[in-house]
């Protein structure tokens, strides 16, 4: 025990940058998967993660100190699933090994990924530092995923693609998930453009830049609307234009509501995928990805089947029902729960934190609330903890305590 207190901040380290390269590898093992007749196994993101999981959770039961509110957030939502998963309309038929590899349990699991790594290093003495450096080769993978980026655009290399062998346009190089792509340039966005404002360098403008240029080349849309929020964020803290802000912003509306189909037609000739979805299916399922069918299909399911403990805990197959609306698909997998969740993430956050940096985070949220989960995602909600926290306040000491 020892050995490993005295070699913790390693430890955390490698791993989370094991995070980074597991996914790669996973990557490339499920290219090779798909093509292939051996079942081969491909989830070395998910084993490392899950290995972190169980190295932290051993160490919490050793070094517990205090019982914070994460700790008991954590206990209510574990408990609320529970219950949950009892009052599943197909609890008979419920197959373990399937929601714990990609089921509810797994879904679960991901949710509670960041309380249970924010309560480890609160019982646990780890280096400021340590996050520090994670972080600083976390954006050294960014850099090099940029090189990945360019080869796969210039060369149509199809590992590369967001999308492979279809015609949508996307190239997350490295990252085997466009959508967790998109959050980790976020992030990097945001710790850049802080950083950028409040230093005004060049170094850290043309870095901005690049990971601006690298976040448009994945071809989400949950990126255009992030950025357009940023573009929000940066006049609105910027004196000179909050004027231009207030008459540009009312007149940009009214532009829109009066030629909204002439816009909407010109913007989607630049990409023949979502303009051919728009002539079939309209603007909102061409918005929202047709989020808006897999709301309406949910709430069918929820009318035949809830009863009235079902609106308290929650409880559904997240495979089959889950909309990929942040906020509401928590609701409908942990119910009340899982809006005590979210108000504790994003408070814990946004706590002590200046206008500014709240008003990024902010953005952050607004962006997941409508496209797929950030809090599903393990690797970019630890890394933006680690931004938010370690990253983007001055530094003061040396050692983290919560």
């Amino acid at each position: 025990m020892n050995l490993i207190k005295k070699n913790i901040d390693a430890i955390i380290f490698f791993s989370l940058m094991a995070f980074l390269v597991g996914d790669f590898l996973s990557n490339l093992k499920y290219e090779n998967f798909r093509f292939s007749n051996t079942p081969f196994f491909y989830r070395y993101a998910g084993l490392i993660k899950l290995l972190f999981e169980v190295f932290m959770i051993s160490l919490i039961s050793i070094n517990m100190k205090n019982y914070s509110r994460t700790f008991w957030v954590l206990i209510i939502v574990s408990l609320t699933f529970f219950i949950s998963q009892l009052y599943l309309s197909s609890v008979i038929d419920y197959d373990i090994k399937r929601h714990f590899l990609s089921g509810n349990i797994y879904f679960y699991n991901c949710y509670i990924y960041l309380l249970i790594f924010v309560i480890f290093i609160e019982n646990v003495d780890v280096k400021k530092e340590t996050f520090q450096k994670a972080y600083k080769y976390f954006e050294y993978f960014l850099y090099i995923n940029a090189i990945a980026i360019a080869l796969g655009f210039l060369f149509k290399i199809e590992i590369f693609r967001s999308y492979e062998y279809t015609p949508r346009f996307g190239f997350s190089g490295l990252f085997s998930k466009p959508g967790e792509a998109s959050y980790m340039y976020a992030i990097a966005i945001i710790v850049s453009y802080y950083h950028w404002i409040s230093h005004r360098s060049k170094f850290l403008f043309f870095k901005l830049l690049l990971f601006i240029t690298c976040s448009l080349c994945l071809g989400q849309k949950k990126v255009y609307l992030f950025l357009l929020l940023l573009g929000v964020v940066f006049l609105i803290h910027n004196n000179r234009y909050k004027k231009f802000f207030r008459l540009f912003l009312p007149f940009t509306v009214l532009i829109f509501i009066l030629f909204k189909e002439n816009i909407v037609t010109a913007i989607l000739k630049f990409s023949p995928f979502w303009e051919s979805i728009y002539h079939q299916s309209g603007l909102i399922s061409t918005i929202t990805s047709y989020r808006n069918e897999l709301l309406e299909l949910a709430a069918l399911h929820i009318d035949k089947n809830w009863t009235f403990i079902n609106y308290i805990v929650g409880g559904l197959d997240f495979n089959t029902f889950k909309v990929e609306f942040e906020f509401i698909d928590l609701y409908l997998f942990l119910g009340i729960s899982g809006v005590l969740y979210y108000l504790h993430i994003t408070s814990m956050l946004l706590n002590k934190n200046d206008f500014l940096m709240r008003n990024l985070i902010v953005i952050v949220f607004v962006t997941s609330f409508f496209s797929r989960g950030l809090l599903l995602n393990v690797t970019s909600v630890i890394f933006l903890y680690i931004a938010v926290k370690f990253i983007m306040p001055p530094v003061i000491n040396s050692s983290v305590h919560n």
